[in-house]
């Protein structure tokens, strides 16, 4: 038995080890995209992030900050310190797997009372070996295991929940064992302060021990006790994580209005009431000699401290950090926080479909501060429906964000026509929407990316479009006939880092893992089963996710995966027995080919994920953010939208230091009240914001939505006087009955521009036929303007000509109010002038207003940085592609206003730059190089631009000879614009080559490109090309 144990231990260290040093030269060494900057710099400086927080996660990363900032005065090396401790945990997570697997494998081979050969033991050994690293090296467990966001530890809290119980399950029935189901219960409530992926374990947890203390196990038992736990989900969820700061919320409201006592006090009472329910659980318990109501007592206690990290999140909040995501300074601000309110809430089992019109709301009072008291200041409004409009599980509910015409594509139906009122999806229409693409589309996808392979690293949007996101097996015949003919694919495709391919055995062996699990083991099996899928289907139906996710999402089905690892590692058990009872092979002998054998899996899942896992040297996040902060003068104020353009940037200001002069104010968030206070507020080096309106005239619900009032308009008034007006309390009555603070006097509204002050700052000359007296302001077209448009308006005004204001060219043009033609570009950001120039549609909302191409050339060859990206070859993920687009884009618009000026050697330049810094190693040719070739020719560098010509040429004639080889209706459906991009793009080198008289080059591409040709299309640099592209 020693042995044995000796041997489990060394499997799982080395499982952590092998997946340790893996994740350790594969970990990012600077911030990433999405949340990742924002959690890497909450842990360095524990700031508040985006609900529900994660104080936990935060707490432990500081520690790694910290000691990251002992040993190194790089900034870069706090990023990978939080970004491994992502790996350390996914590493631990891997290890537990490991010990799982052997445990439960150990019960299907010799039950709970035998001891395992010598032979069982290796296969034993082999079991966890693959199960481990098959969850190390899971492409989806990978992804997270490499950069600083909660993903990663979440895992490691579920695989270690479901290790402490299957220990508990194998080990003999004795009541002091029981501290391991109390340690599992533990384990969840930390993870609480992670995630709360890991409360989806307590179903397990149940059947587990139903399995071991029932004497007579049977399938309705079963399934009681899956539904125990289930509501063990439940009550977790409103008792401990929203229930108890509900009952603080209560006192806080009572103590604080009612007995007029300080902020806070209401913690005294709750505080109480929990310690008192806790002692006497326990008292009671052990006055009756009940074990289990003691257990349920100590783990509920356990709980409650766990969930004591929060008080972290409150703490920090009242600090104000310069990052202090929605403020949640007291109970009654940290409910909606711990809800996620500001989200909204997804129907799961009745609700109304995404065509149906509310006809009523009902609302929940929200207090906030005022003075030294709680005043009701905003409500949370949930809309009301008719019955006739909810329908059963409703999957298509989400009406926002142009989703109605995605669901009606998923069906079949015309996204452009016009419903007819009162018209409703049929059961069978929800139904299959859910089928098709919340089961086999956003599961059952990734499920096979895990276990098959990958097609590429492009986002997938639909199945019938067959060039991105597809699952992938590198078995010919069953990708040809799935994907179309493989062998033509271009090169650079098949090349692609992203294409991984497992011919299948990952998925064949956690087949064969299954069949044996189930047939040696059944009630273990119904164990793994239930968290299979639990954190699998069970996530997709509760998510309820509408189309199109702004990013893939199989980061979050972590566990389901991992528990087909299990499975997977059994297939060794499966292979050992056949060759021990059937083959007759010695023991050893059998299981040591039987763990080679499936050792292949793993094996393969690690060398085919490594290039496009591995983010060592990638520091385009950090790079490019600080190329956004680079383009902006100093203490300017820059707008900015989204996850990626806002994150980064911050983390590159709070970690990095680059650039804390400048202001990044986030278009999303400005719609709170919390957030515009935190403008007003000096930031790092960033000066306060001057805001016209005050801070009550924006708390809560107030000025949500102001109205026009078009009778009695006061005609033209200056932005000034606008703002001035609509800050004041000006009451109008609704027709509902209701009542607005203020209203909006006019639509015709301006900006003066103080000319002398403009040109002694330098924005203009007083010769410049451009310079205006005054900028006239596009109101929204509805009939009022929301929170956030007000606020922006604010900002401007209060701002513009004392402090420079950008937006981001990642931005909305929505957002502008009309000043497009009063933009210059500088860089990755359009600066507010007093000059106004005809924006140019060719390039989107990068073409607005004016150029300054001098600023743009200097801040591109000076001050940008390329992430690493123009030196190795390496995998870049397509989220960076708005910030390459855009970066492409700002120089191709520059070089242009050079050539316009006939400065042919800054165009050339900044052409050079262009090549060097998007080599076709990481980002290979296609349309948009030949518009940058382009300004080679048309600035007489046809030298210069030939041996990318040639390039491009090649890959043009292999996409097309792939395109080609596919039938009508996938050309159409698939690859119709990338044909005939292609073709133009085939024009347009004809054009050139003829025009410069390469005679040979003209022959190589007539022959060539002969089949594919169509009729020539006029084109130049601009015209006909996507926008924005």
């Amino acid at each position: 038995m020693g042995s044995f144990k000796r041997t489990t231990n060394i499997v799982g260290w080395l499982v952590f080890a092998v997946a340790t040093v893996v994740y350790y030269l594969s970990a990012e060494r600077t911030g990433s995209l999405w949340d990742c900057g924002e959690f890497i710099l909450g842990a360095y400086k524990l700031q508040v992030v985006h609900p529900p927080g994660a104080p936990l996660f935060l707490l432990v990363g500081r520690m790694f900050a910290w000691v990251a900032s002992i040993f190194s005065d790089n900034p870069e090396n706090i990023a990978f310190a939080v970004n491994l401790m992502s790996g350390l945990c996914t590493a631990f997570a891997a290890m537990f797997v490991a010990w799982v697997t052997i445990i439960l494998g150990k019960l299907a081979l010799v039950g709970r009372d035998g001891e395992p050969s010598t032979g069982d033991q290796l296969a034993l050994a082999a079991a966890g070996l693959v199960a481990g690293l098959g969850t190390a090296f899971c492409t989806s467990i990978w992804f997270s295991a490499v950069e600083g966001e909660v993903y990663a530890m979440s895992t490691f809290f579920t695989a270690l929940t479901l290790w402490a119980t299957v220990k508990w399950y194998a080990l003999p029935d004795d009541h002091q064992n029981d501290r391991w189901l109390i340690f599992a219960v533990y384990m969840v409530g930390l993870s609480i302060g992670v995630h709360l992926l890991s409360i989806l374990t307590f179903p397990v947890l149940a059947m587990f021990f139903y399995f071991k203390r029932s004497k007579n196990v049977t399938f309705v038992g079963t399934g009681i006790a899956a539904f125990v736990g289930v509501v063990m989900v439940g009550l977790v969820q409103m008792i401990v994580i929203t229930g108890l700061p509900r009952l603080w919320a209560n006192f806080e409201l009572f103590f604080v209005n009612t007995l007029g006592l300080p902020f806070h006090s209401g913690i005294i009472p709750t505080v109480l009431i929990i310690l008192a329910a806790i002692y006497f659980g326990i008292r009671y318990a052990q006055k009756n000699q009940e074990s289990t109501i003691q257990n349920v007592a100590v783990a509920f206690a356990l709980m409650v401290l766990a969930m004591s990290t929060y008080g972290m999140v409150i703490t920090r909040a009242n600090s104000n950090p310069p990052i202090n995501m929605n403020a949640p300074k007291d109970a009654l601000s940290l409910l909606p926080y711990l809800n996620r309110e500001q989200y909204g809430d997804r129907p799961l089992l009745r609700g109304p479909h995404f065509a149906a019109q509310p006809v009523n709301v009902e609302t929940e009072k929200r207090y906030g501060r005022v003075g030294n008291r709680y005043e009701h200041v905003s409500d949370k409004v949930d809309y009301v429906y008719n019955d006739a409009d909810k329908m059963l599980f409703p999957r298509m509910a989400d009406p926002s964000q142009g989703r109605p015409s995605l669901y009606m594509q998923w069906m079949g139906m015309d996204p452009n026509q016009q419903l007819p009122e009162g018209w409703k999806p049929t059961q069978g229409q929800n139904i299959g929407f859910f089928w098709n693409y919340q089961i086999k589309w956003m599961y059952w996808r990734y499920f096979m990316w895990n276990f098959a392979g990958r097609q590429n690293g492009e986002q997938g949007f639909y199945p019938w479009d067959k060039s991105a996101g597809h699952w992938f097996s590198g078995i010919s015949a069953l990708d040809n006939m799935r994907l179309g003919n493989q062998a033509l694919l271009p090169d650079v495709q098949k090349n692609n880092p992203a294409r991984n391919k497992y011919y299948l055995l990952p998925f064949i062996f956690g087949l064969l893992g299954v069949v044996y699990h189930f047939g040696k083991r059944r009630n273990d099996f119904l164990g793994l089963l239930a968290l299979f899928v639990i954190t699998g289907v069970g996530i997709i139906v509760y998510s309820n996710q509408p189309p199109n996710e702004p990013r893939e999402r199989d980061y979050v089905l972590a566990g389901s995966f991992f528990v087909f690892c299990i499975w997977m590692g059994m297939a060794v058990l499966a292979i050992y027995e056949l060759l021990r009872d059937r083959v007759k092979l010695s023991g050893p002998v059998g299981a040591g080919l039987a763990g080679a054998l499936v050792l292949i899996a793993p094996i393969l899942m690690g060398t085919q994920n490594f290039d496009d896992h591995s983010r060592n040297g990638h520091y385009a996040s950090r790079d490019y953010a600080s190329n956004f902060l680079n383009s902006v003068e100093k203490n300017a104020v820059i707008f900015t939208y989204g996850d990626n353009d806002t994150y980064p940037l911050w983390y590159a200001q709070e970690v990095e230091g680059i650039r804390r002069d400048v202001r990044v104010v986030n278009l999303s968030l400005i719609a709170v009240d919390w957030y515009i206070d935190l403008l007003r507020r000096k930031i790092n080096e960033s000066p306060a914001l001057k805001l016209t309106l005050s801070s009550s005239a924006y708390q809560g619900d107030r000025r949500n939505q102001v109205f026009f009032v078009e009778q009695g308009s006061q005609g033209e008034m200056s932005a000034q006087s606008f703002m001035k007006f609509l800050g004041e309390d000006h009451p109008q009555q609704l027709s509902n009955g209701g009542s607005t603070e203020s209203y909006l006097p006019t639509r015709n509204v301006y900006l003066p521009v103080p000319k002398a002050k403009v040109i002694e700052m330098g924005l203009a000359k007083a010769t410049d036929t451009t310079l205006v007296d005054r900028i006239p302001l596009r109101m929204p077209t509805e009939s009022y303007m929301t929170k956030d448009d007000i606020a922006i308006l604010d900002v401007i005004v209060s701002n513009l000509w004392e402090r420079p204001i950008y937006f981001a060219v990642t931005t909305q043009a929505s957002k502008f109010f009309g000043l497009d033609d009063y933009m210059q570009l500088e860089g990755l950001a359009l600066r507010i002038m007093p000059t106004r120039t005809q924006s140019d549609p060719n390039f989107g909302l990068i073409g607005s207003g004016k150029v300054d191409q001098d600023k743009v050339y200097e801040n591109i060859m000076k001050k940008w940085r390329w992430g690493n990206f123009d030196k190795e070859p390496t995998f870049v993920d397509n989220s960076y592609a708005p910030s390459l687009q855009s970066m492409q884009l700002v120089m191709r618009r520059a070089a242009g206003a050079y050539l316009a000026e006939d400065k042919k050697d800054k165009a050339i330049a900044l052409t050079d730059q262009y090549f060097k810094s998007f080599p076709h190693f990481n980002f290979p040719y296609d349309y948009r190089t030949n518009y940058m070739l382009e300004i080679y020719v048309r600035a007489g560098a046809y030298k210069k631009a030939k041996p990318h010509m040639e390039i491009l040429a090649r890959e043009t004639f292999a996409q097309l000879k792939f395109i080609s080889s596919q039938d009508p209706e996938v050309i159409a459906s698939s690859y119709d614009l990338q044909k005939r991009l292609a073709e133009q793009t085939i024009q347009t080198l004809i054009r050139d080559a003829t025009e410069n008289k390469d005679e040979k080059f003209l022959a190589e591409l007539t022959k060539n490109f002969a089949p594919y040709q169509t009729t020539p299309t006029e084109n130049s640099m601009f015209p006909n090309a996507p926008e924005g592209q």
